[in-house]
């Protein structure tokens, strides 16, 4: 399970420097999970998620989604839910790969500084 306060210290570490360009106005230290549900889920995914647990997207705006973990049981697994004032409906949500077979950079990166790998 990914500690709350190791991964926003984390994610404070990474700060807007590791985000897309579009949400690099949106992140503050305040919220360090605004922007990086994709990489917060990565590390949860293949870290953390038990076997069989899959990833969802959810799209929030014309250019915007958000990513989140379904485990096999259909528990909804989201650590960067704290980034949206209202809950968000997971119903339609839809399962996604990710990008990859393999965790990405800033996945990579983030399991770095969260002692991980």
């Amino acid at each position: 399970m990914i500690e709350k306060d190791k991964l926003y210290g984390a994610l404070r570490q990474m700060g807007k420097s590791q985000l897309k360009k579009q949400y690099r106005g949106q992140w503050t230290s305040e919220r360090p999970t605004t922007g990086y549900c994709y990489v917060v889920s990565e590390v949860d995914y293949y870290y953390f998620a038990p076997k069989g647990s899959r990833p969802y997207v959810i799209r929030t705006g014309d250019n915007e989604t958000h990513w989140f973990i379904k485990d096999p049981e259909g528990k909804i697994r989201d650590f960067t839910a704290d980034q949206f004032d209202e809950p968000l409906d997971y119903n339609i949500g839809k399962p996604c790969p990710f990008q990859s077979k393999q965790i990405s950079k800033r996945g990579k990166l983030l399991a770095e500084l969260l002692g991980l790998a």
